[in-house]
Parts: structure tokens; C-alpha cells; sequence
């Protein structure tokens, strides 16, 4: 069990992170290239999979998690399980309480002022931002796993 649990964590982390790091990229050429109704599409199409694919995975990788630190006999107050948490917990509060209104804030500018409106651009940039500082944390996450600190 306890092998099926760390692939299915690790696989969940594997893809999260990575296609996150790639869609960051990829989100970073579009605004560099300006133009309005490529940004929002490619807003729209983010949100589409963040919805569908990342959400899912982030909830899979802790359920994983928590039946992983059961079965491996860890303590949840060991401090890089602790920092695991800490990390998910702000990037679940990021998904819900920011990706998502911006994303409202976004589709009305677009409705009231068309997709090449200047603060189209604006907002997504504003949403890559902080979503550069959410990567930080899990790629940190990813090391607080492999290193283990404090156990």
C-alpha cells in the first residue's frame, strides 16, 4: 500500500507542478506578445484547466498524502509534513479565494469592454504574478518532501 500511495502522491505532484511551471511559461509569452484577445483566450483556456486538472490533482495529492503519513507510521506534527500542509493550504486559499475572482473580475471587463481592452492584459498579468509566487511556494514544497527537514 505504501508504494501505491507515494506513486499516486508523486505522480499527483509530478504533473501539478510541472504543468503548472509549463502553463506559467507559456502564459509569460502570451503577454509578452500583447495582444489582447490571444491573452484572454489563453486566460480562459488556464482557467479551464485549472479547473479540470489542477484542482483535481492538488486534492488527490493530499489525500494521498494524509494516507500516506498514516501508513508510512509518520507523525503529521513532523515539521516537513507540517510545511507540506502549510503550502497546499495556501495555495487551496490562492485557488479559491483569488484565481477565482479575478477570473469574475476578468469576464466582466471583457463583457463591458471587449477582449482587447487594456486592463485585460493588466489582470492577467496581476493573476501570473501571483501565481510565480504560488510556483515558489510548491517547488519549495517539492524540496521540503525530498529533503525532509527535521526528520
Amino acid at each position: 500500500m505504501y508504494e501505491f500511495l507515494l506513486t499516486i502522491h508523486v505522480l499527483a505532484a509530478v504533473i501539478w507542478v510541472g504543468g503548472a511551471i509549463t502553463v506559467h511559461v507559456l502564459a509569460r509569452r502570451v503577454l509578452k506578445r500583447g495582444d489582447g484577445e490571444e491573452i484572454y483566450k489563453f486566460s480562459k483556456e488556464i482557467n479551464t484547466v485549472a479547473m479540470r486538472m489542477y484542482a483535481p490533482l492538488a486534492l488527490i495529492l493530499l489525500v494521498a498524502g494524509i494516507l500516506l503519513v498514516n501508513e508510512a507510521g509518520y507523525e503529521f506534527s513532523q515539521a516537513w509534513i507540517s510545511i507540506a500542509f502549510v503550502g497546499w493550504g495556501i495555495s487551496f486559499l490562492l485557488g479559491v479565494g483569488y484565481y477565482g475572482p479575478q477570473d469574475k473580475k476578468l469576464q466582466r471587463l471583457v463583457a463591458a469592454e471587449g477582449p482587447q481592452a487594456s486592463g485585460v492584459a493588466a489582470n492577467v498579468r496581476q493573476a501570473i504574478f501571483v501565481n510565480q509566487i504560488e510556483l515558489l511556494i510548491l517547488v519549495l514544497i517539492v524540496i521540503d518532501m525530498t529533503v525532509k527537514p527535521g526528520a
